[in-house]
């Protein structure tokens, strides 16, 4: 069994999206532990009761006070043996639980599963680019799928960290699991109208516990943080950068936008004290 964790906040309209995708799925033996902020003032609860009468087995808590605190609160009620940590805007790729349970079968602890971004503007259009740019990367992608016992023996998520939280899972279930494996069906993020000063302000806000997790995972924030390492992902293949010239540019001031924010932020932290 499959316990799908999904923490969410005021997130009704992509919210549907993502149900509907695991209607779809041809693997039957599944349940979702939704965590509400309590401060959802939308129509989340009433998308859930319309799912939950149409056969799907959804559980929703109001237990939300940060992400990392979610999904832990979650996968403490969750009954599955496993786990597939998701956001609210992600959709599942056809056939992706039938996959995960049947690579669990062959004796792997634990998945990455890529993602492919879409959405209706420029840069989202730029965060597309900017994910096939990672696929395969292990610095950069992280496990959302892990056995229920794995992620307990490796402690679950910390609690504090917004920064990189699940990189930082990602790292210490790779020291619990034997074996690590890799799906072909993607799980689709919805970037809705990403804008370019709302991905700078976001990425600022994460970076609000960076120095927590560079305290956690030195060598890990060292490779991310160092900006070359990026910068050649985006360019190592040269088929993307001749069929997207216009993303590829797009791509490089958003990342740049996106640095300068979250650097500006860990600096005052670290000349507060905090790091």
């Amino acid at each position: 069994m499959i316990s799908i964790i999904v923490p969410t906040y005021n997130s009704a309209e992509v919210l549907v999206r993502l149900l509907e995708s695991i209607k779809k799925q041809d693997f039957a033996d599944c349940e979702v532990v939704i965590n509400d902020d309590p401060r959802t003032n939308d129509d989340t609860e009433n998308v859930v009761t319309r799912f939950l009468l149409d056969g799907l087995r959804v559980k929703l808590l109001k237990e939300n006070r940060s992400r990392a605190q979610a999904r832990n609160v979650a996968a403490g009620i969750a009954t599955g043996d496993c786990l597939l940590i998701l956001d609210s805007d992600m959709e599942l790729g056809e056939g992706l639980l039938s996959e995960c349970a049947e690579m669990v079968e062959q004796g792997l602890e634990a998945m990455v599963i890529p993602e492919e971004s879409f959405g209706s503007t420029f840069w989202a259009r730029c965060r597309w680019f900017e994910k096939k740019c990672y696929e395969g990367v292990e610095e950069i992608e992280a496990l959302r799928f892990v056995k229920a016992e794995v992620f307990r023996e490796s402690g679950g998520y910390t609690d504090e960290l917004i920064h990189r939280e699940d990189k930082d899972l990602d790292l210490r279930v790779r020291q619990k699991a034997s074996r690590v494996g890799r799906t072909r069906s993607y799980i689709y993020h919805n970037e809705g109208a990403l804008r370019l000063l709302d991905a700078a302000r976001k990425k600022a806000y994460y970076a609000e516990t960076a120095h927590l997790y560079a305290a956690r995972q030195p060598e890990a924030f060292g490779w991310e943080t160092n900006v070359f390492n990026r910068y050649f992902l985006f360019v190592k293949d040269p088929r993307m950068v001749i069929r997207h010239p216009l993303l590829l540019l797009g791509l490089l001031v958003l990342k740049t936008s996106e640095f300068l924010a979250a650097g500006l932020v860990f600096l005052r932290q670290k000349i507060r004290g905090h790091a």
